[in-house]
């Protein structure tokens, strides 16, 4: 039986949708932590957004063209600066947002007509997954209606919250394949692919309703431990780290050189055993490791402070730029991780097709071009790995860790908080044929005379990170 692969078809082409009625893409957009309104932060995210038709994605909480797509701020946002800091680390309001992102969907989705295209960066990724999760715990639920036939909102968004607890329910009888999951999948959603009456030969083969998940760097860790004694906190976690069959192609593209312990990748993969008697339709399951960090991948530029949103006391410290540094991310990395991404949407929405992203082709060439422009700017460049002075960054954070430490007589050693939030360890990639790009060498489509390592200026003083490195001597052994 054959393996879904890099070089798989798209299934979906082939969806049963008429001439007359085109099938038509709902498209839902996840941003990462810290990134939307208030961060004056364009990510990758934004930049898909704004290619797609959402002329300003900071405009509100979720910024929707109706019928077609919904941009969704990234986690954190909304807060006071202790719970903008504290909540996008540990992404407490991540149940609120999987709400909103699967009530999107099912306010606008009827089957055949319409496929699902989802994109996410770090716990927007996470974010994603989860939806699709819930779809496929649950599928997708049409509206409740009044007696009269009009929608019953209130019931709608109920059902909706159920949908996610049941997807977050450890009980055996809440799982996808159970009786009571197939019955309600029945009785209160679209059809589901996996959901065919495999004693009817005669019986419709339903299709994956999410066409396409683009991921940068999933992160699903949530930040911190799960701590017991009493404490009592939950961290919401994915009901399945496989991607199930109620999406056909997925693209993860996840950062090699990030160091940041707490910001652990979650990895794709897709279980065998769960899918057969639907392996035939799983399209394409891509996972590359491309150089930069997390924030390199997202184009995640950063500050601590904001000028926009919080209190009066950050707003008015956000203008003293000395009172809190960005963190610039490598433009260079960041817009061949874009560029990754481009790629792939273009392969499964040919010509003929309703666009995704009209002009496609001229896009990637506008971001080749700016892969391989001159110029070593540090405002190009980036940072680097920031983390192993992360506080140099934050809000007088030097001065007050040079004045902490002079008092408290605490020079070289480090707080059990700080080592809980920025612990560093490189990645494991834990694959021997894992797909990682070969940025030390020359790739012609991108330039003919200087790799990614060059024009990147990806070296070791800048990201420390070994596990590239480590990757190669075990397999070399």
């Amino acid at each position: 039986m054959p393996k879904p692969s890099d070089s798989s078809p798209s299934r979906t082409l082939a969806r049963p949708a008429s001439v007359e009625q085109p099938i038509k893409p709902l498209i839902l957009l996840c941003d990462g932590t810290w990134c939307g309104r208030e961060a004056n932060t364009k990510t990758n995210i934004y930049k898909l957004a704004q290619l797609i038709g959402i002329e300003d994605p900071n405009d509100t909480d979720q910024d929707i063209i109706p019928g077609r797509v919904c941009y969704i701020h990234g986690v954190g946002l909304g807060s006071t600066f202790l719970d903008y800091i504290f909540d996008g680390i540990t992404a407490q309001d991540i149940a609120t947002q999987c709400i909103t992102a699967y009530k999107f969907i099912v306010w606008n989705y009827t089957y055949p007509d319409h496929e699902i295209w989802m994109f996410g960066l770090s716990r927007g990724a996470y974010l994603a997954r989860s939806v699709a999760g819930m779809i496929n715990n649950c599928g997708i639920i049409k509206p409740v209606r009044h007696s009269n036939g009009d929608i019953d909102e209130q019931a709608t968004d109920m059902l909706c919250k159920q949908v996610y607890l049941i997807y977050r329910s450890p009980y055996r009888i809440n799982k996808p394949h159970s009786p009571q999951s197939k019955r309600f999948r029945r009785t209160k959603s679209w059809p589901l692919v996996g959901d065919e009456n495999p004693d009817d030969p005669t019986a419709p083969r339903l299709t994956s309703p999410i066409k396409f998940m683009g991921l940068f760097d999933t992160v699903g860790s949530l930040g911190l431990p799960n701590f017991s004694g009493g404490v009592g906190l939950d961290w919401p976690a994915f009901y399945d780290q496989n991607i199930s069959t109620a999406v056909e192609n997925v693209y993860h593209a996840v950062s090699l050189h990030d160091r940041l312990y707490v910001f652990q990748p979650c990895l794709v993969s897709r279980n065998k055993e769960m899918h057969i008697g639907a392996w035939d339709k799983l399209g394409v399951t891509k996972q590359e490791w491309l150089p930069g960090m997390h924030y390199d991948l997202g184009r995640q530029r950063f500050r601590f402070l904001r000028e926009i949103g919080g209190g009066k006391l950050e707003k008015f410290l956000a203008r003293w730029k000395f009172a809190s540094k960005v963190i610039e991310p490598n433009k260079v990395l960041s817009n061949f991780a874009l560029r990754w991404m481009l790629i792939a949407i273009r392969e499964h929405n040919p010509p003929g097709h309703d666009q995704i992203i009209r002009d496609i082709d001229q896009h990637i060439a506008r971001v080749t071009e700016k892969i391989r422009a001159p110029g070593r700017s540090p405002r190009r460049m980036g940072d680097g790995d920031v983390y192993g002075h992360i506080l140099d960054y934050a809000p007088f954070g030097s001065i007050f860790l040079n004045l902490y430490r002079a008092i408290n007589g605490t020079r070289g050693r480090v707080s059990q908080l700080y080592q809980l939030f920025f612990a560093l360890r490189d990645r494991l990639i834990p694959e021997d044929n894992a797909n990682i790009y070969d940025f030390q060498n020359i790739d012609v489509q991108i330039s003919e005379n200087e790799t990614l390592q060059e024009l990147g200026d990806v070296n070791e003083r800048r990201y420390p990170s070994r596990a590239y490195q480590g990757w190669i001597l075990r397999r070399n052994v």
